[in-house]
C-alpha cells in the first residue's frame, strides 16, 4: 500500500538523517548477510551501508504493514463485540508463530484477508463457547495433538533457511512444546480457578491455529488460498 511505503520511507529517511543505522549495524552483520546471498543466490557481493538501509527499509514497510493489518482486524473485532478473544488469539498465535513458522501468503492483501477470515471467525466461536466440561476436554486433546505436530513438524521448513537456522531447528522445537505446554496451563487456569472462559480458551486456539499451519494439510490449503503455489 502506497500510505505503507510512504511512512517507511520517511521513517528510514529520519533513521538515515540521525546515522542510526550505521552506529546500530556491526560488521558482523554485514558478512551475514553477504553469507546468505553467497548461499542463495551462489555469487559474491559486497554489503555496503546502502544495501543495509534497503534492508531497513524493507523491514519497516513489513513493520508498518503488520501494524496496519493488526489494528484493523482488532477494530473490526471491537465492533463485532469480539475484541477480547480475537486479541488474545492473534497475540497467541503470533508469539508461536515465531518459534514454529509456517506458511506466508504472497501478498499484502492476501495475508489481510486470511488474518480477518481467521482470528474474526475464531474470535466469534470462542465467544459463543460457555461448557467448561467441553472446553477443558477440547483443551486436553488439543494439548496432546499440538505436542505432536510441534514434535512432528516444528519448526516448518522454509526455502530461505541458513545453516544457524538449522543448527536452532531441535531447539526451536523444544521452545515451540514447551511454549505449548505452558500455554495449556495458563488456560486451564484461567478457565478452572478464575472463571475468565474467553481469555483462557482464547489463548490455546490460538495455539491449536499456529499448530494447524504447520502441518502439511494446513500448508496446502492456505498454498491453494494463495493462488497454488507449491
Amino acid at each position: 500500500m502506497d500510505i505503507i511505503t510512504s511512512l517507511s520511507k520517511k521513517t528510514i529517511n529520519f533513521i538515515n538523517k540521525h546515522d542510526l543505522i550505521d552506529k546500530t549495524f556491526t560488521q558482523e552483520d554485514y558478512t551475514y548477510v553477504e553469507n546468505i546471498i553467497k548461499k542463495y543466490r551462489h555469487k559474491e557481493v559486497k554489503i555496503t551501508s546502502d544495501h543495509v538501509k534497503q534492508l531497513a527499509e524493507n523491514g519497516a514497510i513489513i513493520f508498518y504493514g503488520e501494524l496496519f493489518k493488526y489494528l484493523i482486524v482488532l477494530s473490526i473485532a471491537y465492533f463485532l463485540n469480539i475484541l477480547l478473544p480475537t486479541f488474545f488469539i492473534m497475540n497467541t498465535f503470533s508469539s508461536l508463530r515465531g518459534l514454529a513458522g509456517g506458511v506466508h501468503m504472497s501478498t499484502f492483501n492476501k495475508c489481510f484477508a486470511v488474518m480477518i477470515g481467521c482470528f474474526l471467525s475464531l474470535g466469534y466461536m470462542v465467544s459463543s463457547v460457555h461448557n467448561v466440561p467441553f472446553i477443558a476436554g477440547i483443551l486436553i486433546t488439543g494439548l496432546i495433538w499440538s505436542i505432536y505436530i510441534a514434535l512432528k513438524y516444528a519448526p516448518q521448513e522454509r526455502s530461505d533457511k541458513t545453516d544457524k537456522d538449522c543448527d536452532n531447528g531441535d531447539k526451536m522445537k523444544y521452545r515451540t512444546v514447551a511454549f505449548i505446554i505452558v500455554s495449556f496451563v495458563i488456560s486451564m487456569i484461567l478457565i478452572l480457578f478464575t472463571q475468565k472462559y474467553i481469555i483462557g480458551v482464547s489463548i490455546f486456539v490460538g495455539v491449536l491455529l499456529e499448530m494447524v499451519t504447520i502441518t502439511p494439510t494446513g500448508t496446502r490449503f492456505f498454498l491453494w488460498f494463495d493462488g497454488g503455489r507449491t
